[in-house]
């Protein structure tokens, strides 16, 4: 059975169609120096760079006896917000749980006295699956799962990570700022607010990108 062939090369002979034009290419090589075969030099380099830097001022965070002080704008880990009387404020919706893209929610909806609210009666958030995207914090109608500063993770076993409504509440005066925070969101169409888009009329939300004003019948 014949191969197919292309037209001979200037050496002479024929190379197959879908063959490599050259089967063991010649690689050449630099010749190394004295200095680079005993790795001297590259090595007195970078010991003086390594001991030049070591005296000057430093420039990274020297955790943890440094803490990140996080303002409000900061993704940390997702929480429940409590009212006065220490009940959460979630209203069992499922909201959170459906919109999560890590699937990190659990709830399980428990009834009260009142017949227009419901309760939890078991929230858990799986930590160690949670992304801090705030999906959870955005679609929430009654401001119960805000993201917190807290960014500190540690625990001995799986199941020190996930974290049951004993573990999530916060108070509101410890969340304040980040619900001042996310109440200015709310205004985001609001020519006069703080985030109001610029002159330009370009929104910041990624739906409206370029577009003047959202649809109407949206």
């Amino acid at each position: 059975m014949s191969r197919s062939v292309i037209p001979p090369s200037e050496g002479g002979g024929f190379l197959p169609k879908y063959g490599a034009a050259v089967a063991t290419p010649m690689v050449k090589r630099r010749q190394l120096n004295r200095n680079e075969r005993w790795f001297f030099v590259p090595f007195a380099k970078a010991l003086l760079y390594t001991f030049t830097r070591m005296f000057k001022r430093k420039i990274t965070r020297q955790y943890p006896e440094q803490k990140l002080e996080a303002g409000a704008s900061f993704h940390g880990l997702p929480v429940l917000v409590e009212k006065d009387d220490g009940s959460p404020r979630c209203v069992a919706c499922g909201l959170c749980e459906f919109v999560c893209p890590p699937r990190a929610i659990d709830i399980v909806p428990g009834e009260i006295d009142n017949e227009i609210e419901r309760a939890p009666k078991e929230f858990v958030i799986d930590m160690l699956r949670c992304i801090e995207c705030s999906y959870c914090e955005e679609v929430c109608p009654e401001e119960a799962i805000v993201m917190s500063k807290d960014y500190e993770l540690v625990g001995r076993k799986r199941e020190d990570f996930v974290w049951d409504l004993p573990k999530l509440l916060r108070t509101q005066e410890s969340l304040r700022d980040r619900l001042e925070f996310v109440r200015k969101t709310y205004r985001r169409w609001d020519e006069n607010a703080e985030i109001a888009p610029p002159p330009s009329g370009v929104f910041r939300d990624p739906a409206w990108a370029g577009r003047e004003r959202p649809n109407e019948g949206h």
